[in-house]
């Protein structure tokens, strides 16, 4: 017997085989191609969304038209559910990267769910928590020089969607120069400079959409060392 795909989500795998699947027939399914967006910033809030494959970034859009990539989004995620509990407006984007697939929750039907089965209140509590550690992890990166935010968020890209392959790692997640200089809060030119150093340096390099870096633990020594510097 085929498991719900909410077996393979940590927010609902505690939940009993019966309950996934009653929680599993209340659930959207939901395709989005590549550079398709799920939805606007500023949009209503009436729903969280669930990744099953593929990926997706979160950004937002300045008033002077410019986009910062917040965080990016793997198989297992969950996300929007924090504006959907509080009812405002959306605070960023989300867009597919590449050809993805996604469960969506109503507000109403999450409400009476979670009042049937208020254990699953909790484990959002602790989702939510646990983004907020993340956030704050995030914040020092902000006080460093460029060349550590960029070392720093292909480490953390490395971590997140790294997999392992013939020539080392592959960071299996689209991402221009560009949009590595808007994860990092830079511009394209610097960042372009740095990643062209990096790829002589055999830390990381451009491959088509992806990265490859050979070596993690160069990566990561790269890291350590540049967080040492004044």
């Amino acid at each position: 017997m085929r498991k719900p795909d909410l077996a393979r989500i940590p927010l609902f795998a505690h939940l009993s085989l019966a309950e996934q699947e009653k929680l599993d027939s209340l659930m959207e399914r939901k395709t989005f191609t590549a550079q398709t967006a799920v939805f606007f910033q500023d949009d209503p809030s009436d729903s969280l969304y669930i990744v099953l494959s593929g990926s997706a970034k979160v950004f937002r859009t300045s008033e002077d038209g410019k986009d910062r990539i917040l965080s990016t989004l793997r198989p297992g995620d969950v996300f929007g559910e924090l504006a959907m509990i509080e009812g405002l407006v959306r605070s960023a984007s989300v867009q597919a990267t590449e050809d993805t697939e996604m469960l969506s929750l109503s507000r109403h039907d999450f409400e009476v769910f979670a009042q049937e089965h208020p254990p699953v209140l909790w484990k959002l509590l602790q989702a939510l928590c646990e983004r907020l550690r993340m956030i704050e992890h995030d914040l020092d990166p902000l006080f460093r020089d460029v060349p550590y935010r960029v070392l720093h968020v292909l480490s953390r890209l490395l971590e997140r969607h790294g997999q392992s392959g013939p020539d080392g790692w592959r960071i299996r997640f689209p991402l221009s120069v560009r949009e590595l200089a808007s994860m990092v809060g830079s511009n394209s030119e610097t960042v372009s400079r740095l990643v062209e150093t990096y790829e002589r340096d055999g830390l990381a390099r451009r491959d088509g959409e992806t990265w490859v870096v050979p070596d993690r633990r160069a990566l990561a020594r790269a890291l350590e060392y540049a967080s040492t510097e004044p």
